[in-house]
């Protein structure tokens, strides 16, 4: 992943920093505060496993990387990262439900955010996600959704997708 930030001044590995935020998520932290006191938390040795020496990053150092990462690459490089985690056998049938939400407490200036996520149901994984458009619905945004789940997976053979009526 491209780091966004300004070379000078950079204090904490880029890494490092996003490994924090996705255990800390993964953990059950739901917002930014919940990040930085899941940090604060950790104990020394963890720090260092995970590529801190000496201070680790506050909530408005987290805070500033988070929001300039382009959520679409690291969307996809954690999906294929759960994806290489999980067994390596493939199911017999693949199933992959698509179903839009609407994020509670996230707002953009256009308006609340509504993803379109398409889950793998055999692996427990999204492997894919896409920004349905503030004054739009999910329609527009199922074709690219797709194309993002073949190009995953290799090509759309043997998965059956499950959708809401609105999609057929």
């Amino acid at each position: 992943m491209p780091d966004p930030r300004d070379p000078r001044g950079i204090r904490y590995p880029f890494a490092s920093v996003l490994a924090v935020a996705v255990c800390a998520v993964m953990a059950g932290a739901a917002m930014f505060a919940a990040i930085a006191d899941w940090v604060d938390d950790l104990a020394a040795p963890a720090w260092g496993r995970l590529g801190f020496t000496g201070r680790v990053p506050v909530l408005t150092t987290v805070w500033r990387l988070l929001v300039r990462v382009d959520a679409e690459t690291l969307t996809a490089v954690l999906a294929d990262w759960l994806c290489s985690r999980v067994s390596a056998l493939p199911p017999v049938r693949r199933v992959t439900a698509v179903d839009g939400k609407v994020l509670r407490g996230a707002v953009l200036p256009e308006g609340r955010v509504h993803l379109l996520p398409a889950y793998d149901t055999s692996i427990g994984v999204v492997l894919a996600q896409v920004q349905v458009a503030a004054k739009s619905n999910e329609i527009p945004a199922f074709a690219p959704l797709l194309e993002q789940v073949a190009a995953r997976l290799g090509g759309p053979a043997g998965v059956v997708i499950v959708a809401d009526a609105l999609h057929t």
